[in-house]
Order: C-alpha cells, then structure tokens, then sequence
C-alpha cells in the first residue's frame, strides 16, 4: 500500500477573502487516501479557520511572526507599542537578510519533520518562510497580477534570493504566471485556475435571501480595499443614475477604507447604496441581484467572479489578470477597460439593456465550471 504524501499549506492569516478561502477549497477537495495535509497559520487569526476542514491538522506559528500579516502603518495609528516593536524587529530581519536563519529557528521551535510538498499559500512572506526550510518539494502560490502591484518590492533581493529554492511556481491565471516570471526573471511557473466550491455556492444561494428592492440590483463583494477601487463603481453607480436609469446598488463587505467610501455617498447625496457588511454567505444575494460588479485595479484570478456565475448572476469586470479566461462566453458578462470612463459606459450598457441581463440569468443555469479538471492539475503537481 502507498504511503500518503506530508503535505503543508503556509499563509500568514486566514481572514474572510479570496486567499483564505481558495485555500479551504483545495485542502478539502484533495483526497485523503493521497494526502495527509497540514496548514500553518503564521498570525492565527481570522473568520475563516472555522472553515478549515476538519481532517486538516492546524498548526499556529510562533509569536514572532504576529504580526507578519498587519501593516505598520495600522499598528502606528492604534498606538499598540509591543506590536509596533514587533513589526519593526521583523522588517529589520527581512531587510537585513537575518530572516533566513530566523526562519530556520523558528521552525525548530515548530517541530515540524520535513514534509514531502511544502505549499507557501500566498507569495511574499510565506515564499520565503517556505524556501528556507527542509520540505522536498516547495511549490510557490501566487494570487496576484505582479506586473501591476508588486507586493514585494521593498525586498526584492530577498524574494529573488528564496526563489532559487522553489522547486514549482503556480499562478492562478496565464496572464499571473507570466507577471511573476518577469518580475523575478524565473522560468519553473505555470498556471492552474483556482478550484470552486460548486456545492456550496449552489446550496447557500438558496438561502439568505434578503429583502431587495424592486427594479435593477446590482451587487460587489470585496474589502474595501484601494485594490478594489469600490469608489470608482460607486461613481459608475451615480452615473448611470443621472443618464435616468434607477438601479440599486449591494455593497457586501468592510475595511480599512469603508468611512471614506460612506462619506462619498453621503456626498454624492445617493440613497441607493447599501452597506451589508460581512457576509458569510453572499451568494442569495448575489443570485437575487441582476448583476455583479468587479470594479479591482487588478486581480490574479477573481474568484468572485465564478462563483457569481455558478450563482446564476452575469458580471461586468473591468479588465484584469484572469478575466478573459472566466468570462469566455459573451452570456456571461462584459469586460471593460481598466478605467472610469469605461466602468461608466460599461455599466450603463448593460443596465440599459435589462431583457437582456434576464436571458443571461436564464443561461447561467447550465454554467459548468471544472473543478474535476482543475483538481487533477494539482494532484499533477503534487
């Protein structure tokens, strides 16, 4: 009888967003007469380790990596001084190259036997926590469009520098992969697009129906975050308004810039933007929705974007990594350029031809996405 592979999955956190969650995906999809998976969580923090599949093993890091996952500039404006040292100590060590030995003694207070495939589950940190330990094989997961924002930047040595020591570079779009090999000058990347929880999308869209109001909704899901440019489709939103065509619009999530955004619908005078906040289970409202909207500066492969199409709901995205590999059907939603002026006129387009969004919702219906495919790519490489 074959022995089971060790596998481990590294991320810094696991907050309610696409990385967090994509990762809960593919850990309970893998199967576990094949795997016996472990996932360290840096900084134990966020909603989504409830959802960590029960026959995963989870393990905390140690308390020098606390505040790997929280910037600087957030602990400085909440005065906490014992994390402020904190944050100060690590960048010190990333910046000073000292990180690679800490690494090493970190992980010795883990107690961790090599493993047979170490997955670092968010390039930047955990690529190089990964690259300087003893696993066999280190795959590096990235999910995002590097040739837009490189998150690494500030330590560009020190990210090229644990590369040499990933064996297998896996982005969740083409267009990603081939970002990130520019940008370290690699060539061991490939792409495999992110697996989907069908089932669950399926079965939650059903439920959590919330009271809407009557005519056009359309729905976003994300942080409110720069990279989703939410203001941008809030002015879309009034907009369109003002070329005479009501609609509402869902906002579904939070962070940091979520008083900035309150205050330009206050400004704007709008009464048709509504905040949800956090929502476990957005997919009712997605399907009860017209439309979703992805508004992002860039992506590396949107998840939302699948999961609003399994929910029955077409999508206007503007053009990011990965879209043009999601949206391949022309009765699936509409791509525009990465700028207002198209989210102003794209969005008006689709609304004003609203038979037209309802024979969409109608061929949605038979929408597949591959997960049997996508599953068989990472066992490929596993």
């Amino acid at each position: 009888m074959t022995s089971k592979k060790r596998i481990l999955f590294v991320n810094d956190e696991m907050e309610m967003g696409g990385v967090a969650r994509v990762l809960n995906t593919l850990m309970a999809n893998l199967p576990n007469d094949k795997y016996e998976i472990d996932c360290l969580v840096l900084h134990k923090t966020g909603l989504l380790l409830n959802e960590i599949p029960s026959n995963v093993k989870v393990i905390s890091g140690t308390k020098f990596f606390e505040t790997v996952d929280q910037p600087l500039i957030e602990l400085i404006k909440n005065m906490d001084v014992p994390l402020i040292f904190s944050k100060l100590r690590l960048l010190l060590f990333m910046k000073t190259g000292l990180i690679k030995e800490r690494i090493k003694k970190e992980r010795e207070e883990l107690d961790q036997n090599p493993y047979d495939i170490e997955v670092a589950a968010k390039e930047g940190f955990c690529t190089i926590f990964t690259a300087f330990g003893k696993s066999k094989k280190k795959i590096n997961w990235v999910l995002t469009d590097y040739s837009v924002c490189n998150y690494s930047k500030r330590h560009m040595k020190l990210v090229k520098e644990s590369l040499e020591y990933i064996d297998l570079n896996i982005a969740d779009s083409k267009q990603a992969i081939e970002a990130y090999k520019k940008v370290f000058k690699i060539d061991n990347g490939i792409s495999i697009h992110n697996l989907m929880d069908v089932d669950r999308v399926k079965r939650d869209m059903q439920e959590n129906k919330i009271d809407i109001s009557e005519g056009i909704n359309i729905v976003s899901v994300a942080r409110f975050h720069f990279q989703k440019s939410i203001d941008r489709l809030i002015n879309a939103h009034k907009y369109v308004l003002d070329k005479g065509i009501h609609h509402n619009l869902y906002l579904v999530g939070g962070g940091e810039l979520e008083n900035k955004l309150r205050k330009q619908v206050a400004d704007l005078n709008l009464t048709t933007v509504h905040f949800l906040g956090y929502m476990k289970n957005p997919y009712g409202l997605i399907n009860q929705c017209d439309l979703f909207v992805l508004s992002s500066l860039y992506e590396g492969f949107a998840t939302v974007i699948n999961e609003s199409l399994i929910a029955q709901t077409p999508v206007l995205s503007t053009l990011v990594s990965g879209v043009d590999e999601q949206i391949i059907d022309s009765n699936y939603g509409y791509i525009v350029d990465n700028n207002q002026e198209a989210l102003n006129e794209g969005l008006y387009n689709a609304l004003k031809d609203y038979d037209k969004l309802k024979y969409m919702k109608e061929y949605l219906k038979d929408y597949h996405y591959p997960n049997e495919k996508i599953l068989e790519e990472f066992i490929e490489v596993f």
